[in-house]
C-alpha cells in the first residue's frame, strides 16, 4: 500500500490505541519449550475479562524473537479468535530482515490483526534511513495501521531523537510505543507530529508519560495488574495526583520484583498464578531461580492486598 504524508492533526484509526490499555501477553510454553496455544487463549480471554482493553501479541514479553514465523502467525490467530472483537489485538512484527518482517505483517493482517508493530531491526549497526527503509517497506507491504516500537535499550536506536519524519509523518503510522525514559524526547515528539498516540511502554513510569501526553500504554506487567492501571488512569483523569502517585508505587513495587527475579520469566510465573503453569522462557532466556520464585509469592500475595486497598479507595471516593 503507498501511502502520502499526513496534512493535518488527525487519525482515523487512533481509536485503536487512544486510552487503552493493551497486555503485553507472555508466550506459554510446554517442557520442549513449543508453544502451548492452549494455554495463551486462556491467558488472552482471562486478561480480557478482568478488563485489559487491548492484546499486544509477540513483543518482548512474549519472546517474539525467539520464535518462528508459522508460531508468531498462530499466537495472533489464536489471540483474534479469542478476542472475538472485544478488543482490539496489535502484533509485533519486527525482525532481523526486511523479508521477514514482512511476511509477519501480512500474516498479521490476514488473520485479522488491528494492528502492527515493529522495532527497528536488531544486532547490525543500520544507519536511520536504513531503517526508514525498512520500516517504510512493511508498511507499503499491508492495508492496517502501524505502530513504531521504540525501545532503544535493546536497539540501540532511540526513535524520538529524529530522523524518522519520513515515517512518522505517514497517515498510516498511528503512533509510537515508546518503551524510554526519555520522556523530554517523548513530548518533543508529540509537538512535532500531534496526530500520533503515544503510547506508553513502561509500567513503572505510566503516570510520568500520561503527563507528557501519553494516551495508552503497552505493558508486561498492565494484565496481572489492570485493576491497578485502570485506577491509576482514573485518578489521574480526575486531577488526583496524589492519589494516582499511590498506585504508582504500588505498581512500581510488582515491577520492581519481577525485575529482580528476572522479568520476563517472572511474568510468566506472574501470569500464570491466575490460569495455571505457563512455562519457562524459551533459552537462552534465563529460568526464574527457586529464591526468584518464593519472593515472586511475596510479590503476588502484596499485589492482591494492593488491588484490594485500591478499590476500597476508589469505592470510598479517594
Amino acid at each position: 500500500m503507498s501511502v502520502t504524508p499526513a496534512t493535518n492533526g488527525t487519525s482515523p484509526t487512533n481509536g485503536i490505541l487512544d486510552g487503552r490499555l493493551f497486555a503485553a501477553l507472555v508466550t506459554p510454553t510446554r517442557s520442549d519449550e513449543s508453544v502451548d496455544l492452549d494455554a495463551f487463549a486462556r491467558l488472552a480471554d482471562s486478561d480480557i475479562t478482568r478488563g485489559v482493553e487491548g492484546l499486544y501479541i509477540g513483543g518482548s514479553s512474549g519472546e517474539g524473537l525467539l520464535l518462528s514465523e508459522a508460531e508468531r502467525g498462530e499466537l495472533t490467530r489464536t489471540a483474534v479468535e479469542v478476542a472475538a472483537g472485544r478488543v482490539p489485538v496489535v502484533t509485533h512484527v519486527g525482525a532481523l530482515s526486511t523479508g521477514e518482517s514482512r511476511r509477519l505483517a501480512l500474516a498479521a493482517q490476514s488473520a485479522g490483526a488491528a494492528a502492527v508493530s515493529m522495532i527497528p531491526p536488531p544486532y547490525y549497526r543500520y544507519s536511520t534511513d536504513d531503517v526508514a527503509a525498512h520500516f517504510r517497506s512493511v508498511i507499503d507491504s499491508i492495508d492496517v495501521p502501524f505502530l513504531v516500537y521504540n525501545i532503544p535499550q535493546f536497539t540501540g536506536l532511540e526513535i524520538s531523537d529524529g530522523g524518522f519524519e519520513s515515517i512518522l509523518e505517514l497517515p498510516q503510522v498511528i503512533g509510537v510505543k515508546h518503551t524510554s525514559n526519555n520522556l523530554y524526547g517523548a513530548e518533543r515528539m508529540l509537538q512535532r507530529y500531534p496526530h500520533l498516540t503515544l503510547v506508553n511502554g513502561f509500567d513503572e513510569i505510566y503516570l510520568p508519560a500520561l503527563s507528557v501526553g501519553a494516551r495508552g500504554a503497552i505493558g508486561t506487567t498492565v494484565g496481572i495488574q489492570i485493576e491497578l492501571f485502570r485506577s491509576l488512569r482514573a485518578r489521574f483523569e480526575r486531577g488526583d495526583m496524589d492519589a494516582a502517585r499511590l498506585v504508582q508505587r504500588r505498581i512500581n513495587d510488582t515491577v520492581e520484583a519481577m525485575v529482580a527475579a528476572n522479568v520476563f520469566g517472572a511474568a510468566k510465573f506472574m501470569s500464570g498464578k491466575r490460569v495455571g503453569e505457563l512455562g519457562h522462557c524459551r533459552a537462552p532466556l534465563p529460568r526464574v531461580s527457586d529464591r526468584g520464585i518464593h519472593d515472586l509469592e511475596a510479590a503476588w500475595t502484596r499485589l492482591q492486598a494492593d488491588v484490594e486497598a485500591t478499590a476500597a479507595e476508589d469505592a470510598a471516593g479517594a
